[in-house]
């Protein structure tokens, strides 16, 4: 075994300097057997010609049917080779080639049983490990390659390559791929462990392992399968009618599945996403605090878990269901985690049904809105466990809750009773027809919670604060802490406190900072004694919060209610006409004794800044006003349009006794357009659940924006001017931003 060479091919040239090989067009160099060795070898695959731009690599002239070829076999090692323009190094039947680098069509290449080990791809380089069809060897093994920028990696799959036909198995692992790389796995190639920051392309019958994308994507196509891959940090993975298994998205990361595409164990860690298409099915997902999963019209998902609040108080996780989803197998929801029902509209008195594993969700006459197989964890014991709110958008969303909080004292039949003292078997009171009687505790957990910055105080967990007296003499006989979705036991019905702040005697304390809670469940839902109040069994802890330690704030849960009308304690009223006279009796009395700290109110304009919105970022502001009719005038070049608004709550500028929590910007009716010679309605708003920006449809004839909504102009003429015509029903009042001081205030 020795170093020979070939150069019979016309041009072909092989010279010798300083112990260095330069190998041009043509020429063939094999290094054969263990213990020969040889470095630095220069590989060109053109005839005669100037050099290129480096200066490092001869460029040739003449055809790629007369490549240059070094080749390691045998146990032979070729180490350091510069390749290019044509060039190949290759390692074959148990040869090696390490590191070196490939640039400008040149590649190197670990073929029928050979191995190629920390080389350097560059722009227009390949790497490839397979095998040479028909030509024997186990699969071609290339390890720890770079691939740079422009640069391509290839494993399996037929290719040809300086005129020779590829077709068989090969190996890629530990392998670095950079932004504006590219791999392609092929039919009987395998990648695995690699770190993509570029395209990774899974074909039929390639198989990738454990892959991690840091800013890359992979894409799975028909046939194709990956397991164990990560995606982080802006990475994607697109299952697009290949097969993924054990995918994990960390922060940053996210996944979709289109049409065919087949997703199992799946997991969403926090601030990671992942979506399905029509006809896409995934299968075993955990979703993570903080992480979000839509389910899009048409695609199915079997068997989820919806993971809640740890110990260290993160958000819950939460899944998207858009209209047309299938929800198969069971779903899972940890304490404080969500799930929106995309396209349902939330009503006022929604009530919820829990039965047989299946949660159902009807309106206030019973009429049933969505049901699905879902199931509480821990086990979810009434339909009083699952807390029905609305979304951003309108819609209706679902909310695992149950628990009681640290330091309130209750009522039992030994005395007043911490709430963190009680025990299973203990008796507390409950006010049933006028008397006290006495329940047993059946069950008792703790966690603890933290709150979540950026949303409104009512959905961010800060607690609600009932000081001394705000009810009546002694009633509570000390400041109440509670969540705001706790519900209050007045004129003989339950009312959330949360429509009850006036700011004085009740309102949001924003200096508390940390909190535990309990879940205390008894074996009758009641109205318990807290502090000396009468309250809900079923207290929110408010997602999200954290209280101290001499601040607690109450929540107790009690056995199961399956539905307000048949086995709740009292009804729940949240209805603005009986809410808002016990709203200003209270405010009244909090006033005429001078209860509590008086919170400054907000300010609020009438002006919405209505505005259209183009592609390219232009404002487009409004022409002129005739009576409820916005007219504007669009240039040429529009694309897409929005209609941008302020936007505000109900409950936040009517106020908190109008239980509609909808980010609204203004009520639409009818559009019109007028251009190039034609008029037109577009009434897309008025039918579409697809259009971004609208909330839920409530009538025929008028649809309200969320502040920044998606105007139907498909059909525009793009390449004149057109006046458009928006009429605007109704709007604001809305909070200005210096409003803002005033939600940041923090109450001693």
């Amino acid at each position: 075994m020795a170093i020979t060479s070939d150069v019979t091919a016309s041009g072909a040239t092989i010279t010798s300097s300083g112990g260095q090989y330069s190998v041009l067009s043509g020429a063939t160099l094999v290094v054969q057997g263990a213990g020969y060795v040889i470095s630095g070898p220069i590989v060109s695959g053109f005839g005669n010609g100037p050099n290129n731009s480096s200066g490092t690599i001869p460029g040739q002239s003449g055809g790629t049917n007369y490549p240059a070829l070094v080749m390691a076999s045998a146990g032979g090692i070729v180490s350091g080779p510069e390749v290019g323009f044509g060039g190949a190094a290759l390692g074959v039947y148990g040869g090696t080639v390490v590191g070196g680098m490939a640039t400008n069509s040149g590649s190197i290449a670990a073929i029928n049983g050979g191995f190629v080990d920390g080389a350097t791809i560059g722009s227009m380089g390949a790497v490839y490990a397979g095998g040479a069809a028909g030509s024997g060897g186990g699969p071609g093994v290339v390890r720890n390659t770079h691939v740079q920028a422009g640069g391509y990696g290839a494993v399996g799959g037929k290719f040809t390559v300086k005129g020779q036909d590829f077709a068989g198995p090969g190996i890629m692992s530990g392998g670095t791929f950079d932004v504006g790389s590219t791999e392609l796995v092929n039919s009987a190639g395998t990648e695995v462990g690699s770190i993509i920051g570029g395209t990774q392309i899974v074909s039929s019958a390639g198989s990738a392992l454990k892959s991690i994308f840091s800013a890359g994507t992979q894409i799975l196509q028909s046939g194709g399968f990956a397991s164990g891959a990560t995606a982080l940090a802006n990475g994607l993975i697109m299952v697009s009618g290949g097969t993924a298994s054990a995918v994990t998205l960390a922060s940053g990361g996210s996944l979709r599945a289109t049409a065919s595409g087949l997703v199992t164990n799946l997991q969403v860690q926090a601030a990671a996403a992942a979506s399905a298409d029509s006809a896409a099915v995934i299968s075993n997902v955990t979703i993570s605090g903080g992480g979000t999963f839509t389910i899009g019209s048409g695609a199915t998902l079997v068997n989820a878990v919806i993971s809640g609040i740890d110990s260290g108080g993160s958000v819950g996780g939460l899944l998207v269901l858009q209209s047309g989803a299938v929800l198969n197998g069971v779903t899972s929801m940890g304490y404080k985690s969500r799930l929106d029902i995309d396209g349902v509209q939330y009503v006022s008195g929604a009530k919820t049904v829990y039965s047989g594993n299946t949660l159902t969700i009807t309106d206030a006459s019973g009429n049933k809105l969505w049901s699905g197989p879902v199931v509480g964890v821990p086990a979810a014991s009434s339909a009083s466990d699952f807390r029905v709110q609305p979304d951003s958008d309108g819609s209706l969303s679902i909310v695992y809750d149950k628990c009681f909080l640290k330091g309130t004292m209750i009522r039992t039949e030994k005395g007043e009773c911490a709430v963190e003292d009680l025990a299973v078997g203990d008796r507390v009171a409950a006010f049933s027809d006028g008397k006290e009687i006495y329940r047993e505790i059946i069950w008792i957990g703790h966690r603890a919670a933290t709150i979540r910055p950026g949303l409104h105080d009512d959905e961010c967990g800060y607690p609600v604060r009932i000081v001394k007296d705000a009810f009546g003499e002694n009633v509570p006989y000390k400041d109440l802490l509670v969540t705001p979705e706790h519900a209050i036991f007045l004129n003989n019905a339950f009312v959330p406190a949360r429509m009850l702040v006036n700011g004085r005697s009740i309102y949001y304390d924003r200096s508390i900072s940390h909190f535990e809670y309990f879940h205390v469940e008894t074996d009758q839902h009641s109205i318990i004694w807290s502090d000396g109040a009468l309250s809900e069994s079923y207290l929110d802890t408010g997602d999200r919060l954290t209280f101290s330690q001499n601040d607690t704030v109450v929540r107790l849960l009690n056995a199961p209610a399956k539905n307000w009308e048949e086995h709740a304690a009292a009804p729940l009223r949240v209805e603005r006409d009986f809410v808002e006279p016990l709203f200003a009796e209270l405010s009244e009395r909090a006033e005429k004794l001078t209860l509590g700290v008086t919170l400054p109110k907000p300010a609020l304009t009438e002006e919405a800044d209505l505005r259209l919105v183009d592609d390219k970022g232009r404002e487009i502001r409004t022409l002129r006003i005739v009576k409820n009719t916005h007219v504007f005038m669009v240039p040429s070049g529009a694309q897409k349009l929005y209609l941008a608004s302020r936007i505000s709550r109900p409950i936040d500028v009517v106020g908190p006794y109008l239980d509609d929590r909808r980010e609204l910007g203004v009520l639409v009716g009818q559009i019109q357009v007028w251009e190039a010679g034609r008029t037109r309605l577009i009434d897309a708003h008025l039918t579409s659940h697809d259009l971004s920006g609208w909330a839920g449809k409530e009538e025929e004839s008028h649809r309200w924006t969320t502040g920044y909504a998606e105007l139907p102009w498909d059909d525009g003429a793009v390449d004149t001017i057109a006046m458009v015509s928006i009429e605007i029903l109704a709007g604001g009042p809305y909070m200005l931003e210096s409003s803002s001081e005033a939600k940041s205030a923090v109450l001693a």
